[in-house]
């Protein structure tokens, strides 16, 4: 990772009393009296403290010092108590700073008697980035302006993050200085929401209000960094020659030439490539959020349905669509979604019965499967209870809903490449189509052509735009059916855990799949699979395979999956249960809760999982 270098913000944050003639910027050090006092004047002593903790700070801002005096009492004879570095000169500023806003002990910038924050640039290498942001007010962030700077190389986008030492947790924030990426689905006041199509940001400016879930994470203190990129319109676009109009960020994982999948493919490319990264968010409608995860080796929580207002999101269909989750530990993961999404507590309990389905197991791949099966022994040690393998075909045709007149699963729910079928996919295709009717006649009517998509979007508009009003009632009303079904005769809710069961569910492949191998043409997606089972809770693991880019033997990220039961509770409390029981099988096991970033998302071992074990001691 290349270091980043200092970035001013252009806004003052405050000022000295003192009126210093001169223009020159210079790097400063602020400090409060507490921070004096706490460190007993030893100035030194707290410049080893932060080096560790704020990659903004550098030598070259200690030979400024700026002193704070939060009371009259303070600020006697302050220059007396202080163990100086070498080089150093001290300004006192008297007992406040202009506009009345605290400014917390740290590096900040002198510009005259203007006292700016100090951020920190760092060059996009993954190219997950389509721009980074700038907010216009640092201390109350509401809008934001596109930060165009570009790498020494002249090549990298740069993205600024602000000094960790700004920003401290509380109740009231409990995200504060969390710096976080945002999938471009996400409105953003003050800068245009892309949808990566040409066409798309030709017709439409900068947005005038942020959406819902933007506004509560700056409410929490989040630092939003920047807008991550995605697949065109948020489809299942796969490099390369699916990504048209922009290109693909890089997988950091392995040979850095493993797809990064989608449509959240910068949201995860970023969080397991970038250290400087805290946390990323994005959206899931049929494995936006899950498959990403597997490609790029992080936790994710796609969350239960109607969670958090989607407001000023750019959706797909709000049948499935959901804001997602991205992590690299089970406990920020945790974080996050109990204070950002509507969540109750987890429950104390957790579920009884492990649910196998032999619609979906074993995978093909041996390997594959074995890590699954190290996987369950866990979960199954844990919980004191065995797997139990069902059929959910089988389960249907033993119970079936009277709605299905006595048609198997298959019938009722056929995976078929004809417009008549009764699938899932088909009822979100329609929601696609007409999501985006506004823009293509806005489009034509304003440049006189049809808007330019790619493939994966032309075949599912194509389906969409076929799809009668009569034929989507029937797609909805089938769902609902299976939907209460499985409620029903699947997975129950109990009163302790609510869950009574956790479902095992397969997602991605072992296999590796290179970003310049041509992709075979877009197609449907079947009803009863790992895309339309949710809310899912992503655990990364390893796999190895024999890299034919690096000629090294690399390891690629897999994953096993978690279905909880739909909640039937106001605020959902499945989801965090399925967060909490990830942890605690983890911890018990001795394997890592923490991912790293780059190549490995952890130290490889000898085992079946290829992960090394971390014993407490």
């Amino acid at each position: 990772m290349t270091l980043g270098q200092p970035y001013i913000q252009t806004v003052a944050s405050g000022s000295l009393i003192e009126d210093l003639a001169s223009a020159e910027i210079k790097p400063m050090l602020l400090l409060q009296d507490e921070t004096i006092r706490s460190f007993q004047g030893d100035i030194l002593q707290y410049l080893k403290h932060i080096d560790g903790l704020c990659d903004v700070y550098n030598e070259g801002f200690s030979y400024t010092l700026v002193v704070y005096h939060s009371s009259a009492d303070s600020s006697t004879n302050s220059s007396a108590r202080l163990n100086k570095p070498p080089r150093c000169e001290v300004v006192y500023t008297g007992q406040s700073i202009s506009d009345n806003r605290h400014l917390p002990s740290g590096p900040y910038f002198l510009h005259g008697s203007n006292i700016h924050q100090a951020w920190r640039l760092y060059p996009d290498e993954l190219d997950a980035f389509i721009f980074g942001l700038i907010p216009d007010d640092v201390f109350e962030p509401r809008r934001f302006q596109p930060l165009g700077i570009l790498a020494a190389d002249g090549i990298k986008k740069e993205i600024a993050v602000p000094s960790r030492l700004y920003h401290q947790a509380s109740r009231e924030r409990p995200l504060s200085g969390a710096r976080t990426g945002l999938k471009d689905i996400f409105r953003v006041e003050g800068v245009q929401t892309t949808m990566m199509s040409l066409s798309y940001t030709e017709l439409y400016g900068p947005e005038t209000e942020s959406a819902d879930y933007v506004k509560w994470l700056l409410k929490l203190g989040a630092v939003i960094v920047g807008k991550t990129k995605m697949t065109q319109f948020a489809s299942s676009d796969e490099p390369t020659d699916q990504w048209i109009d922009f290109h693909c960020p890089v997988n950091p994982r392995g040979d850095r030439y493993q797809s990064p999948s989608g449509s959240s493919s910068g949201a995860a490319a970023a969080l397991a490539g970038y250290p400087w990264l805290d946390q990323s968010i994005a959206g899931d409608s049929a494995g936006s959020i899950r498959a990403p995860a597997t490609c790029n080796g992080l936790y994710s929580l796609r969350p239960s349905l109607n969670s958090t207002s989607m407001t000023g999101i750019v959706v797909n269909s709000p049948l499935f669509d959901v804001v997602g989750l991205f992590s690299r530990t089970l406990g920020n993961l945790h974080d996050v979604a109990s204070h950002t999404l509507e969540l109750s507590p987890a429950p104390v309990h957790f579920p009884t019965r492990i649910l196998y389905p032999l619609d979906f197991f074993p995978h093909s791949n041996a390997k594959h499967q074995a890590m699954v099966d190290d996987f369950i022994s866990a979960l199954e040690r844990f919980l004191g209870t065995n797997r139990v393998e069902f059929s959910i075909a089988e389960r249907w045709s033993q119970c079936p809903p009277e709605e299905a007149k006595g048609k198997s699963l298959k019938e009722y729910l056929p995976k078929l490449s004809v417009i008549t079928s009764q699938s899932a996919f088909w009822a979100m295709c329609r929601d696609y189509y007409q999501g985006f009717n506004e823009f293509r006649s806005k489009y034509k009517a304003t440049y006189g052509k049809q808007p330019y998509v790619g493939p994966v979007v032309r075949y599912r508009w194509g389906i969409g735009e076929a799809v009668t009003d009569d034929e989507y009632h029937t797609f909805t009303e089938e769902l609902r059916v299976f939907r209460k079904w499985f409620d029903d005769n699947i997975m129950s809710t109990s009163d302790e855990s609510l869950s009574d069961a956790v479902m095992l569910m397969p997602y991605g492949s072992a296999n590796p799949k290179y970003r310049d191998a041509p992709n075979e043409a877009p197609s449907s997606t079947h009803t009863i699979g790992e895309k339309f089972i949710s809310p899912v809770l992503g655990m990364p693991q390893l796999m190895p395979y024999h890299s034919r880019v690096s000629g090294e033997l690399e390891h690629r990220p897999i994953a096993t999956t978690l279905v909880g039961a739909k909640d039937k509770h106001t605020h959902p409390l499945n989801d965090l249960m399925l967060i909490n029981l990830a942890m605690a099988v983890f911890k018990k096991e001795s394997w890592p809760t923490s991912i790293s970033t780059g190549r490995y998302m952890y130290e490889v071992g000898d085992n079946v999982r290829n992960v090394a074990l971390h014993i407490s001691t």
